[in-house]
């Protein structure tokens, strides 16, 4: 390949890889990725990713004596991530696992540990880069506590239901690795000579070629078994760095668009890198056929009856079901990392109706306080909103030339649980 072929650019239309893990945590309470880990998708067609928002923290400070903003500092940081996904299998699997982070919230019982996970977004580039050989973008997203979950239902739409989950994250990071032209033996270095004991592990695609590689602070290292690299997937230092740590490809050129920062730069934490595979696996794809998961092919329920009550009308004209869960950050000494606490759950049912008089039935049910399980039906699992009432409808005006009302309700469920999810 020409090095001088230019790379497209920055879009969705390149190479997307998408998985999540359940974390681990080291002994200092901060979430990894387990050893030779199991990676799960979230669906075989990403809509939309990596949604991140982050916030360094900046503020500018003034000290006295002065109009002008004197310096500025960087505090904690804060981070949200939002993927979504065409959906091909119900939230939970047969024995009631989460297949996602949907499942996660729908299964949360609020005596064990928060649910969190490890994310990570690969896109690949198969031109320009570094040397020319293309390159690929990281977005590691690490102690990502599920936020929220939506699932909405337009029967118009030609196309699968899309599912959405947030997370609110501690750590997400961006990392641009180069890849190789031809075979490489790496060499790594850090900015600092007191990194001597700390060591880097390379891996390439799917781990079939790895080598680790200690630090000897300044001066540049090869790996233990000096393997050459075809391709680069992975680089993760096994424990914090005070310097910023380059991978150069043995002719001094960097195949790093940037080091990863050290506690020397970053001024509090070191920036470990994309985790490796080890003996673990990619994930597989689930297979099943999307056109199975239109909004018309599911069903609903309320109180064992139709949604839409007046003369048995049953128009349901659009039924979204989401879940928001509340999120405290505080921020904690040593780490720029926000502790992140998962709140109350709350689980609720946005439906547009029509019918011959659906706007006094639903708000004779809004005022007298009706209550009944919503029952919200999937190709292969049951979504179950206990105990559901309504808690907003829309106003009821009719303007000259409407042919229709369509009629908004929001219906809550509440108990314990407030939402049940069940594989059929």
């Amino acid at each position: 390949m020409s090095t001088n072929q230019p790379a497209p650019t920055e879009s969705a239309l390149q190479n997307v890889r998408a998985e999540w893990i359940p974390s681990t945590f080291d002994s200092d309470g901060i979430p990894r990725v387990p050893e030779d880990p199991e990676w799960n998708r979230y669906g075989d067609y990403i809509a939309s990713y990596p949604g991140w928002s982050g916030d360094a923290g900046v503020e500018g400070q003034q000290a006295a004596g002065s109009g002008d903003t004197t310096d500025h500092f960087r505090g904690a940081e804060e981070h949200d991530l939002t993927v979504q996904w065409w959906l091909q299998r119900f939230f939970i699997d047969g024995d009631g696992n989460a297949n996602d982070p949907i499942g996660e919230l729908l299964t949360y019982d609020y005596q064990t540990s928060e649910p969190t996970h490890e994310v990570l977004f690969r896109r690949e580039v198969d031109s320009g880069g570094a040397k020319g050989a293309g390159f690929r973008e990281y977005v590691y997203g690490s102690g990502c506590r599920p936020s929220s979950g939506a699932a909405p239902g337009d029967p118009s739409a030609s196309s699968p239901i899309v599912a959405e989950a947030g997370y609110a994250a501690e750590k997400v990071t961006q990392i641009i690795i180069h890849q190789p032209a031809d075979g490489v033996t790496p060499e790594v270095v850090s900015t600092s000579a007191e990194d001597t004991t700390q060591t880097v592990t390379i891996e390439s695609e799917g781990g079939t070629t790895s080598d680790t590689f200690t630090l000897d602070g300044t001066t540049s290292v090869t790996g233990d078994t000096g393997e050459s690299f075809s391709d680069i997937d992975a680089i993760w230092v096994d424990g914090s760095h005070v310097g910023d740590i380059d991978v150069k490809d043995g002719n001094g050129n960097s195949l790093l668009e940037d080091p990863l920062v050290g506690t020397e730069t970053d001024g509090v934490d070191a920036v470990r890198g994309v985790p490796i595979l080890g003996a673990g696996s990619r994930a597989s794809a689930i297979g099943t056929d999307v056109s199975n998961y239109l909004f018309l092919g599911t069903s609903s329920s309320w109180d064992g009856g139709a949604l839409a009550e007046s003369a048995a009308a049953d128009r349901v004209h659009a039924l979204d079901l989401s879940i928001e869960v509340d999120i405290s950050r505080e921020a904690r000494q040593g780490t720029r990392r926000q502790s992140i606490d998962c709140g109350s759950r709350t689980v609720s049912v946005d439906a547009d109706l029509a019918g011959p008089y659906e706007s006094a039935k639903q708000n004779y049910n809004y005022f007298t306080g009706k209550e009944g399980d919503v029952v919200y039906g999937y190709p292969d699992g049951d979504v179950t909103v206990n105990n559901a009432q309504l808690t907003d409808d829309d106003d009821v005006e009719h303007s000259g030339g409407d042919s229709n009302l369509i009629y908004g309700i929001t219906l809550e469920g509440h108990g314990d649980p407030a939402v049940e999810a069940t594989h059929s």
